[in-house]
């Protein structure tokens, strides 16, 4: 939301009420066509929409003249509103800032006051007479003296009162283009359809509501806006890397000092393999290979063997791990661990390759990483003799079976 606008302008003030034929859709000539004047304030308060205020002055008039009807007026208009306008750059229909002609339209509610007058004499004063032969003069057509009648012509200065001032509310609704010279200077072209609440503005009294319309021309200024050559340009040339690429622009920021980068910021990838060159330990892959995490050629061949092997050792190794806990579990004696510790059944050098689990930690007497037949059988006898309390038979259970894992 930055400034209002302010608009000037002028148009013509056409009339359409119960003086001259009802069911016209434009005035019967241009005769009944009066100048008006505007002043309108704008504030746009977002994309979507504007509040204006507006302000009109002009004149409207109406005549008909029939064998029937002979009826004419003239009414000086005061009119103000406030306007709810929804111009079309708005980000859904065109984008804002991309168009110099932006159409739009608006609705408001309005207050009107007037005061019609008629042309119902000359300039002298002589009231007019409408004769059935379509003639004015100066005696009614029945009168005695008809015959001393004078031909008159209407003067159209409408000075005769018709009612007292008036006012009515008034529901505008507008359609037009907004053109921009430049940031600050434009244009606008529409039109303004009042819908009045009163049929009094002709002083005919009767029938449907009056109504006019507004057509104008005008020049708005915006307060506040830049041309295009007032702005100045202000950028942040901060290198926080110091690779060359200012924050601005780099799309890799926290590059390693010294690394070569290209124009995005980002380290030199020569290969295109994904893993820029400073960490690649084979610089030059085919194209199209896949990688690891170090940039060197993925062979499935040997990944698939490899992992093959491996999952036959597994399963060699999880057979024997459960032969040996079903054999002592069948036969729970020291013997038997011994025999199994002489025959390097457990292996041994290999302290450390797996974590001993938390609960056994207080096991592992010598700190080795290794739980031994010793410290086994230690920990069963501690257990039958009450020195270890916080060991139980679902707890004896897990140990042995991690001792046989330790293969």
């Amino acid at each position: 939301m930055g400034l209002p606008s302010v608009r000037l302008g002028a148009g013509m003030m056409s009339y359409f009420g119960n003086v001259g034929t009802p069911t016209r859709v434009v005035p019967n000539s241009f005769a009944d066509t009066r100048a008006g004047f505007n002043l309108n304030i704008e504030e746009r308060l977002s994309n979507v929409f504007a509040i204006s205020i507006d302000g009109l002055y002009g004149h409207l008039s109406g005549n008909e003249h029939s064998v029937s009807d002979n009826l004419n007026f003239e009414t000086k208009v005061i009119h103000a509103g406030i306007n709810l306008v929804l111009p079309f750059d708005n980000g859904f229909i065109m984008k804002p800032g991309k168009y110099n002609l932006i159409p739009f339209v608006s609705v408001g509610l309005g207050y009107m006051t007037f005061q019609p007058y008629g042309d119902l004499t000359d300039s002298q004063g002589r009231p007019y007479y409408y004769w059935t032969d379509g003639t004015i003069r100066s005696v009614p057509e029945t009168s005695p003296k008809a015959t001393t009648a004078i031909m008159l012509h209407r003067d159209y200065v409408y000075n005769t009162p018709l009612a007292a001032s008036q006012s009515s509310l008034t529901i505008p609704l507008g359609l037009g283009f907004k053109i921009n010279f430049t940031e600050s200077f434009g244009s606008d072209i529409g039109f303004t359809y009042h819908y009045t609440l009163t049929n009094h503005i002709d002083n005919a009294n009767t029938g449907p509501t009056d109504k006019f319309l507004y057509t104008y021309v005008s020049l708005h200024y915006r307060f506040g806006a830049k041309n295009s050559n007032d702005y100045t340009t202000e950028v942040d040339n901060t290198d926080s890397d110091a690779d060359g690429v200012i924050d601005l622009y780099d799309q890799c920021p926290g590059t390693p000092k010294g690394v070569k980068v290209d124009a995005k910021g980002c380290p030199i990838d020569s290969d295109n393999d994904g893993i820029p060159d400073y960490l690649d330990q084979e610089p030059n892959s085919k194209e199209g290979a896949v990688v690891d995490e170090h940039g060197v050629t993925i062979n499935y061949k040997e990944v698939a063997a490899k992992h093959k092997e491996e999952l036959k050792m597994s399963a060699k190794m999880d057979s024997v791990n459960d032969a040996m806990s079903k054999y002592f579990n069948n036969r729970p004696r020291k013997e038997v661990l011994d025999s199994m510790e002489r025959n390097h059944v457990v292996v041994k050098g290999k302290a450390g390759s797996k974590k001993i689990p938390d609960e056994f930690q207080a096991v592992d007497k010598n700190g080795d990483g290794l739980i031994s037949v010793s410290e086994l059988t230690s920990a069963i006898d501690a257990f039958f003799s009450g020195e270890m309390p916080d060991m139980n038979v679902q707890k004896i259970n897990r140990l042995i079976d991690y001792f046989f894992e330790q293969l």
